[in-house]
């Protein structure tokens, strides 16, 4: 607010009477501002503490010691925390589009099951960590912050999560490891199992069924 009443106080000449009107509504600028910042402090807290729920359900995925136990943790991670419907439309291009409602049931079965045994894999060591370590500037509505994930004997990942906004939360729709979209890279995998495979659909859901089975 400062800065604003400098500058505002530079255009008017500090010391007429523009700058006496100013000096006598400053304070009613600070109090409209003052919402606006609170508000902005209250969705940063808010995702902070979004993405430490995140990061408390990712290292337990494990907890149990069952590989069963944990595809349900983090499936049940998945159904509150991420969208993945449309993740797996956006992974899918332009061949969404053109598949039968069939297909686009089993593509997106296939797409979460790939997508727990992903995470479940970057997830398995023993210690692994994640750790909060702030916001990263918007992009349109979209809300982006990143985590650690520290694994024992390996250099740290940024992890930065693409948030949504949904009601009073959000949903993350891709992850930037270390800079590079998860999202963009099953966007070029899917595309070229299609183009090897003449655009069958059925050969690019038994290719991540079989990926997801590893």
């Amino acid at each position: 607010m400062s800065a604003f009443f400098l500058a505002v106080c530079g255009r008017l000449k500090c010391g007429g009477p523009s700058a006496l009107l100013l000096s006598a509504l400053l304070p009613a600028l600070v109090w409209l501002a003052a919402p606006a910042i609170a508000a902005n402090a209250d969705s940063q807290d808010a995702i902070r503490a979004f993405v430490e729920r995140v990061n408390v359900a990712s290292v337990g995925f494990f907890s149990s010691g069952s590989e069963a136990d944990a595809r349900e943790r983090c499936r049940a991670l998945l159904a509150w925390a991420f969208d993945v419907p449309a993740m797996g439309k956006e992974a899918l291009g332009k061949a969404w589009d053109k598949a039968t409602e069939e297909e686009r049931k089993d593509f997106l079965q296939a797409f979460e099951e790939d997508v727990i045994s992903g995470y479940l894999r970057r997830m398995k060591a023993p210690g692994t960590t994640m750790t909060f370590i702030g916001h990263r500037p918007p992009i349109g509505g979209d809300q982006l912050a990143a985590s650690r994930r520290s694994v024992p004997g390996k250099e740290d990942q940024t992890w930065i999560w693409w948030m949504r906004p949904d009601g009073q939360s959000w949903r993350i729709v891709d992850l930037l490891l270390d800079g590079h979209s998860a999202l963009n890279a099953e966007i070029q995998e899917y595309a070229n199992v299609l183009a090897s495979n003449h655009g069958d659909m059925n050969a690019l859901i038994a290719f991540m069924r079989s990926r997801a089975a590893k």
